[in-house]
Protein backbone atom coordinates (compact mmCIF):
# COMPACT_ATOMS: atom_id res chain seq x y z
CA UNK A 1 0.00 0.00 0.00
CA UNK A 2 1.15 3.27 -0.27
CA UNK A 3 2.29 5.63 2.07
CA UNK A 4 -0.94 8.44 1.11
CA UNK A 5 -3.04 5.30 0.97
CA UNK A 6 -2.44 4.41 4.33
CA UNK A 7 -2.17 8.17 5.93
CA UNK A 8 -5.77 8.54 4.31
CA UNK A 9 -7.16 5.35 6.12
CA UNK A 10 -5.48 6.49 9.48
CA UNK A 11 -6.98 10.16 8.89
CA UNK A 12 -10.31 8.43 8.50
CA UNK A 13 -10.52 5.91 11.23
CA UNK A 14 -9.84 8.64 13.49
CA UNK A 15 -12.25 10.85 12.61
CA UNK A 16 -14.93 8.65 12.69
CA UNK A 17 -15.55 8.47 16.62
CA UNK A 18 -16.03 12.20 16.63
CA UNK A 19 -18.73 11.68 13.82
CA UNK A 20 -22.47 13.58 15.78
CA UNK A 21 -19.81 15.12 18.41
CA UNK A 22 -21.45 18.29 19.16
CA UNK A 23 -24.90 17.81 18.91
CA UNK A 24 -27.03 18.26 21.94
CA UNK A 25 -28.52 14.73 21.51
CA UNK A 26 -25.14 13.57 21.97
CA UNK A 27 -23.89 16.37 24.92
CA UNK A 28 -24.98 15.38 28.86
CA UNK A 29 -26.39 18.18 30.66
CA UNK A 30 -25.05 19.15 34.18
CA UNK A 31 -26.91 17.51 37.22
CA UNK A 32 -30.16 19.33 38.33
CA UNK A 33 -31.80 18.66 41.30
CA UNK A 34 -35.80 18.90 41.99
CA UNK A 35 -36.46 22.28 43.60
CA UNK A 36 -40.17 23.43 44.16
CA UNK A 37 -41.80 25.54 47.10
CA UNK A 38 -43.84 28.19 48.04
CA UNK A 39 -43.30 31.44 48.51
CA UNK A 40 -44.84 34.31 50.79
CA UNK A 41 -44.51 37.56 51.70
CA UNK A 42 -45.41 38.85 55.27
CA UNK A 43 -47.57 35.87 55.88
CA UNK A 44 -49.64 35.44 52.44
CA UNK A 45 -48.52 33.41 49.62
CA UNK A 46 -47.64 35.78 46.56
CA UNK A 47 -49.91 34.91 43.76
CA UNK A 48 -48.07 36.00 40.48
CA UNK A 49 -44.58 36.43 40.05
CA UNK A 50 -41.15 34.91 39.22
CA UNK A 51 -38.80 33.12 41.51
CA UNK A 52 -34.38 32.63 39.72
CA UNK A 53 -32.27 30.99 41.73
CA UNK A 54 -28.03 31.82 40.26
CA UNK A 55 -25.44 29.69 41.51
CA UNK A 56 -21.67 30.53 41.92
CA UNK A 57 -21.19 28.62 38.43
CA UNK A 58 -23.44 27.18 35.81
CA UNK A 59 -26.77 28.24 34.85
CA UNK A 60 -29.44 30.18 36.37
CA UNK A 61 -32.76 28.02 37.39
CA UNK A 62 -36.16 30.05 37.49
CA UNK A 63 -39.96 29.18 37.71
CA UNK A 64 -43.38 30.61 37.93
CA UNK A 65 -45.10 31.63 40.74
CA UNK A 66 -48.53 29.96 40.91
CA UNK A 67 -51.95 31.38 42.06
CA UNK A 68 -50.96 29.38 45.17
CA UNK A 69 -48.11 30.82 45.59
CA UNK A 70 -46.29 27.65 44.67
CA UNK A 71 -43.19 27.46 42.04
CA UNK A 72 -40.98 24.85 40.52
CA UNK A 73 -38.11 25.39 39.12
CA UNK A 74 -36.69 24.68 35.66
CA UNK A 75 -32.70 25.12 34.38
CA UNK A 76 -32.45 22.93 30.94
CA UNK A 77 -36.13 20.92 30.87
CA UNK A 78 -39.66 21.93 32.35
CA UNK A 79 -39.23 21.19 35.75
CA UNK A 80 -35.92 19.69 36.07
CA UNK A 81 -34.71 21.51 39.05
CA UNK A 82 -31.15 23.56 39.48
CA UNK A 83 -27.66 22.23 39.54
CA UNK A 84 -26.82 21.51 43.25
CA UNK A 85 -24.93 24.15 45.26
CA UNK A 86 -25.51 27.72 46.97
CA UNK A 87 -27.75 29.96 44.85
CA UNK A 88 -28.61 33.40 45.11
CA UNK A 89 -32.33 33.91 45.15
CA UNK A 90 -34.92 36.63 43.53
CA UNK A 91 -38.45 37.21 43.41
CA UNK A 92 -40.28 39.18 41.55
CA UNK A 93 -44.56 39.50 41.57
CA UNK A 94 -47.10 40.42 44.04
CA UNK A 95 -49.94 39.14 46.38
CA UNK A 96 -52.59 39.95 43.47
CA UNK A 97 -53.76 43.13 42.14
CA UNK A 98 -56.86 43.63 43.87
CA UNK A 99 -54.56 43.00 47.08
CA UNK A 100 -52.03 45.71 45.23
CA UNK A 101 -48.84 44.61 47.39
CA UNK A 102 -45.70 43.26 45.58
CA UNK A 103 -42.07 42.75 46.68
CA UNK A 104 -40.05 45.34 47.50
CA UNK A 105 -37.18 46.09 44.98
CA UNK A 106 -34.31 44.71 46.95
CA UNK A 107 -36.02 41.56 46.34
CA UNK A 108 -36.02 41.58 42.59
CA UNK A 109 -32.20 41.06 41.78
CA UNK A 110 -30.22 38.39 43.30
CA UNK A 111 -27.14 40.44 43.98
CA UNK A 112 -29.51 42.58 46.57
CA UNK A 113 -32.19 40.36 48.20
CA UNK A 114 -29.31 38.60 50.27
CA UNK A 115 -31.43 35.73 50.23
CA UNK A 116 -29.45 32.41 49.63
CA UNK A 117 -30.60 28.84 48.91
CA UNK A 118 -28.17 25.67 49.34
CA UNK A 119 -29.62 23.08 46.51
CA UNK A 120 -28.67 19.52 47.64
CA UNK A 121 -29.49 16.21 47.14
CA UNK A 122 -32.31 14.97 49.03
CA UNK A 123 -34.70 17.84 49.87
CA UNK A 124 -36.90 18.99 47.32
CA UNK A 125 -38.85 21.77 49.13
CA UNK A 126 -37.73 25.15 49.55
CA UNK A 127 -40.11 27.43 50.91
CA UNK A 128 -39.01 31.40 50.31
CA UNK A 129 -40.30 33.51 53.30
CA UNK A 130 -39.71 37.66 52.75
CA UNK A 131 -41.02 39.93 55.13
Amino acid sequence: MRTGAVLSLVMAALALPCCGCGSSSSRQLPLTLPVRGKVTYRGKPLTEGKVKFEPDAGRSASGHIHSDGTYVLTTFKEGDGAVPGVHRVAVTGGTGKSQGETVPPKFRSVSSSKIEIEVVEGTTEYPINIE
